[in-house]
């Protein structure tokens, strides 16, 4: 993927009759405020149309990752019956002023030396719940293990 790919965002909007329409909007015409997002650098769209907006991230591969000992977990509304629920590191969710941001991991590159992730920003009338979710020492201690054997 070449950088130009990486510099839109993907828009989802609530539409009347509750269909969602998805917007491809350039980074530099975006912008998160407090009553909404502009887009295309005219267009204000209020926070209660926005299901959420997404964009893709490259991260370089071998960069020190925190262990985190908890997780969260996150009960969103799509747009579906059920809404989606997501369960991620704690240190890939941030609770900002007008979203709840998530990192989501999509794919490791290895030859490219890459994480490509999803940063996923959801209005905060859109989150259902989220809660910190403690994860058993047992499974951070198998997870460091396997990373350690896969370096070695």
């Amino acid at each position: 993927m070449s950088a130009g790919e990486f510099q839109m965002y993907r828009v989802h909007l609530a539409d009347p009759g509750g269909s969602i329409t998805v917007h491809e909007v350039p980074t530099d015409s975006f912008e998160a405020a407090e009553r909404g997002v502009t887009m295309y650098g005219r267009t204000v769209v209020p926070w209660h149309r926005v299901v959420r907006y997404v964009r893709d991230v490259v991260q370089p591969l071998g960069e020190p990752e925190l262990s985190t000992q908890a997780e969260v977990r996150a009960w969103l509304d799509d747009g579906s019956e059920t809404g989606e629920t997501l369960r991620i590191r704690a240190d890939r969710f941030d609770a900002g002023p007008w979203t709840a941001d998530i990192l989501v991991v999509d794919a490791v590159n290895v030859e490219g030396a890459t994480i490509h992730l999803r940063k996923i920003h959801v209005p905060w009338g859109r989150v259902l719940e989220y809660e910190r979710v403690p994860v058993p020492v047992e499974h951070v201690l198998l997870t460091e293990r396997a990373v350690l054997a896969r370096s070695d």
